[in-house]
């Protein structure tokens, strides 16, 4: 039975280690990579950041988010709405030691608070396809047999 796309979509964001965050800056876009925490329970999306960053101010001005996350052979652009808790438990519950290199002042301090994203559409692109196979769907394509190689699988995800 085919794995279905929602559980696919939170089984590969679990695997990476960071992703770019988009908000809104006024009325311009502005990203940064930060490190993911998946809770897939709530359907969340967790970062660790500082209460005073502008990331904050431009969640507070405008709920609406983007993360792009990539690898080698996958890709997931995920929508979604923003929050930003202090809520102690919820800042334990993420807190690990790749998060104390970055907020050296400690989980207790009153400046760490967590970037809650709650995902509402997501798109993935898994290159399903061995070398071989790349080898052979470019060829063809090349050869003017396809218009364009099948490698990738694509799905869009309502979440």
């Amino acid at each position: 039975m085919a794995e279905q796309p929602t559980e696919k979509f939170w089984k590969m964001i679990e695997d990476f280690d960071a992703c770019m965050v988009t908000t809104r800056d006024g009325g311009k876009l502005r990203s940064r990579p930060m490190a993911p925490r998946v809770s897939r329970e709530r359907s969340e999306i967790l970062f660790i950041t500082d209460r005073n960053s502008h990331k904050v101010d431009e969640v507070d001005a405008d709920n609406q988010v983007a993360c792009t996350f990539t690898s080698k052979n996958e890709y997931v652009a995920v929508s979604g709405t923003a929050s930003v808790t202090q809520d102690r438990a919820r800042i334990d519950e993420i807190w690990d030691a790749q998060v104390e290199a970055w907020m050296p002042q400690g989980k207790d301090s009153p400046d760490v608070a967590v970037l809650v994203i709650r995902p509402t559409q997501a798109e993935i692109w898994d290159v399903t396809s061995n070398k071989l196979t790349q080898a052979y769907e470019f060829a063809k394509a090349y050869l003017g047999d396809k218009p364009q190689p099948d490698t990738t699988e694509n799905v869009k995800v309502r979440l």
